[in-house]
């Protein structure tokens, strides 16, 4: 009985960190993270503002759990030791999902450029992102280059973090282009070009 009351306790944890999220990107693509209100969250989801501080004490760390939800897709591609195609495949579908939610996509690039500045405090959070992106994607390439799939000319580090560049340029630019244009369009184009082949699938 212990064991089923705290598992619906944890369930109930993990649905409310979900509530705070989601109000939590709305309220900071509305207003800007800067200007985004713990209490405004907190209200958005009927919650008291002591309870939203118990699961995110600081709007930082609120802030870091918001984008990393955001790249969950990407995370998860790298998590497994697919090669190329399919790691750039994965991004084009988290491309896709992420074009549905203009409002996050916004609050994401508006983030990354304000991360830049050494005392943002999401700035951490984007320098282990582009790190370990690069670490991992040169990793695979450099797998893909032994195995004689992709050209050994290419330097996989830099070729990774061109990969990167482009998921995210395209999120800045493509708002501003005439529609129908999407990341998730741009983005198998600009891949197919970089690779100079089609993608598998």
């Amino acid at each position: 009985r212990a064991g089923r009351a705290k598992g619906r306790g944890y369930a109930t944890g993990r649905a409310t960190k979900a509530q705070i999220l989601e109000s939590a990107h709305r309220v900071f693509a509305e207003t800007g993270y800067a200007s985004g209100s713990l209490r405004e969250i907190a209200r958005r989801c009927g919650l008291s503002h002591a309870t939203l501080l118990h699961h995110y004490p600081t709007k930082a760390d609120l802030l870091i759990a918001v984008l990393a939800r955001r790249d969950e897709s990407m995370a998860q591609a790298l998590a497994w030791k697919g090669d190329l195609d399919d790691l750039l495949g994965d991004m084009i579908e988290g491309a896709r999902r992420n074009d549905s939610e203009p409002g996050l996509l916004r609050l994401f690039t508006l983030v990354a450029a304000e991360a830049a500045d050494p005392e943002h405090p999401a700035h951490d959070y984007f320098t282990l992102r582009t790190a370990t992106f690069v670490d991992d994607v040169g990793a695979m390439i450099a797998r893909s280059q032994d195995a004689g799939t992709l050209p050994d000319t290419w330097a996989p580090r830099a070729l990774a973090l061109n990969i990167l560049a482009m998921w995210d340029g395209l999120q800045i630019a493509v708002p501003l282009a005439p529609p129908p244009v999407t990341v998730a369009e741009q983005l198998r184009l600009s891949f197919e070009v970089l690779l100079g082949r089609p993608l598998r699938g």
